[in-house]
């Protein structure tokens, strides 16, 4: 109910009151005709809706800026024509509005309207709400369309190249199950499937079996990159810490394009993936909500990198950079084929150089891609 509403209902029962007190009929008249307007306006909104909304949300994972797209399915099932209706979607802290038109008996329609996504998150969608009012503005309803659904606004993803691996860490080093399957590492025997080369059956196992078995070989030289992401935010300004994610999910998805193993770890302990994940959905996905935390240490993640198994490459990815940080990445030059810092310093300090760590210091995320794609790939053209 209204304010309207409200003063029109007291403003009913005042009158009888006053008509049948003084005995006024013309006050109960007026009395009764404005409860009987109430009365009807009250029914023609919670009378049930002849409008139908179905919504649906592509894609449901987008990069920051990117569109995405809600589609309304609206139809009249009722007997009379629905005139033109708002419908409203929440989406986060705000709301989205757009018209539906008018339709007739039995008339079906869509619209079409996008969703901001200038911010990077993880945001709640929530069903479409109609509201319904009478002529006189006594009441409104609204009435829920769908379910709640949610989007990821990831962060941009720029161009980064992937690191040359320079070297084979593990000739016949370890392997696994998710291991891709080649070269001449052997890692067990399996069932013949349809399409396996046939040089590969093993013919003893077989005789012995009764049943074709093949050699599964796997390739151990396949690159391992661990990604660490600074989250104290006295190393950021709020511009910072947003193009950092930027980075860090570029790098990500960039060392994860061939398949290859990727972990992300944060400063405040969290890790994602390892050394058999290869899908770097998860990553991005983290890092997609991810916000500045005073927990933990850029020097105590570094500490726990120590007790790892190494790999082919650390990224390490902050704001200001410590030098009180360095000693702790330089000590891991024995575990990690290469190493890179990228800090995200507006004001872009020169910094000492440190054996066997590439340091680059940007203003923002495309500065830093230009700079790594420069030098840690020199002998590569850039158009």
């Amino acid at each position: 109910m209204t304010r309207m509403g409200l003063a029109a209902l007291l403003g009913g029962m005042a009158a009888i009151v006053l008509g049948l007190t003084l005995h006024w009929p013309a006050f109960d008249l007026i009395g009764i005709a404005l409860l009987l307007l109430v009365v009807i306006a009250l029914a023609n909104v919670v009378r049930p809706s002849a409008l139908a909304i179905e919504r649906a949300i592509q894609p449901p994972r987008v990069p920051k800026g990117s569109p995405a797209i809600a589609v309304l399915h609206f139809a009249n099932r009722g007997r009379r024509t629905i005139g033109v209706t708002i419908a409203n979607q929440p989406f986060g802290d705000g709301v989205v509005r757009t018209v539906i038109p008018r339709m007739r008996r039995g008339e079906r329609g869509m619209r079409t309207y996008r969703l901001p996504t200038r911010r990077r998150g993880i945001f709640e969608v929530g069903p479409v709400e109609v509201t319904r009012r009478d002529a006189f503005e006594l009441f409104r309803l609204s009435r829920k369309h769908g379910q709640p659904d949610r989007i990821w606004v990831y962060p941009r993803i720029l161009p980064f190249r992937a690191l040359p691996t320079g070297q084979i860490r593990h000739l016949e080093g370890p392997s696994s199950d998710t291991s891709p399957q080649g070269t001449i590492t052997f890692h067990r025997l399996r069932d013949y499937v349809v399409g396996d080369d046939l040089r590969l059956v093993h013919w003893r196992s077989s005789a012995r079996t009764g049943k074709l078995v093949v050699k599964h070989n796997v390739d151990t030289s396949q690159p391992y990159t661990v990604v660490l992401f600074d989250q104290r935010p006295d190393r950021y300004t709020e511009a910072a810490f947003e193009e950092a994610v930027d980075v860090a999910a570029s790098v990500i998805v960039s060392a994860g394009g061939n398949k290859a193993p990727v972990e992300l770890r944060l400063s405040e302990g969290t890790v994602v993936g390892g050394p058999r994940i290869r899908d770097v959905t998860a990553h991005v996905d983290h890092l997609t909500g991810v916000e500045p935390n005073p927990d933990g240490s850029l020097q105590a993640a570094l500490l726990r990198l120590r007790r790892s198994r190494g790999g082919t490459a650390l990224i390490v990815v902050t704001g200001v950079l410590d030098t009180a940080d360095m000693p702790y990445v330089t000590a891991l030059r024995r575990r990690y084929d290469r190493i890179v810092v990228v800090s995200l310093d507006p004001d872009r300090p020169q910094h000492a150089t440190y054996r066997g760590v590439r340091v680059i210091v940007a203003a923002d995320a495309d500065e830093a891609c230009e700079a790594w794609n420069l030098h840690l790939h020199p002998g590569m053209v850039l158009l």
